[in-house]
């Protein structure tokens, strides 16, 4: 994420507000969106647990995620697209699953964590963020404001390890302001995230 991310606010772009996660434009898209960040807790969100393997070939993941969720489309253990055939329109809700669970200790909000994510826009054919491709995960303190909300309210709790993917409805993202020119204004989010470890500081 050291290229033009959007987790800026959430990532770069979406994820890292910080240089190297989505140094992109996220941390600046966020002035609306900004106060809602992650200063309030916002409510929790069930998280559903879906069972699903990586393959170690190009293929799909999550034939048994939940039908809000989009098909994963894996290459090894890289995450290259998401199929949105099928997939209804995303609701006004925060969704996470988890695709595979891992047996680390659990994220804790204040925590810097470090992960690879996949991040597109409903039925977009290509990521408008990535890590996978360039091999070069993200890092960043989580549940302090550095991410977009969304990210902020369903990482803390899930265990390192772990694949999940998130829909991001505006109010948890970018909001009415967006991201432009990559992240058009009240746009849901998808992500898949793989959380590589966790990092206290101490």
């Amino acid at each position: 994420m050291t290229r033009s991310r959007t987790l800026t606010r959430a990532r770069r772009w979406p994820l890292l507000a910080s240089a190297a996660l989505l140094a992109v434009t996220l941390v600046g898209c966020g002035s609306e969106d900004d106060d809602e960040s992650g200063t309030d807790p916002a409510p929790t969100t069930p998280t559903t647990s879906a069972s699903s393997t990586a393959g170690s070939e190009s293929g799909e993941q999550g034939a048994e995620l939940p039908a809000w969720s989009p098909k994963i489309l894996t290459e090894g253990d890289a995450v290259t697209g998401l199929d949105f055939t099928d997939t209804p329109k995303p609701g006004a809700e925060l969704q996470v699953a988890t695709v595979t669970k891992g047996d680390g200790p659990k994220v804790e909000a204040g925590q810097s964590i470090t992960v690879h994510y996949y991040g597109s826009l409903y039925q977009s054919e290509k990521p408008f963020d990535e890590s996978y491709s360039g091999g070069q995960p993200a890092t960043f303190a989580i549940g302090v404001g550095q991410v977009i909300p969304g990210w902020d309210q369903a990482i803390p709790g899930i265990p390192v390890g772990s694949r999940i993917i998130m829909s991001i409805p505006p109010d948890l993202g970018y909001g009415a302001a967006g991201s432009p020119p990559v992240i058009p204004a009240n746009a849901p989010l998808f992500f898949v995230v793989d959380i590589l470890s966790v990092d206290d500081g101490t």
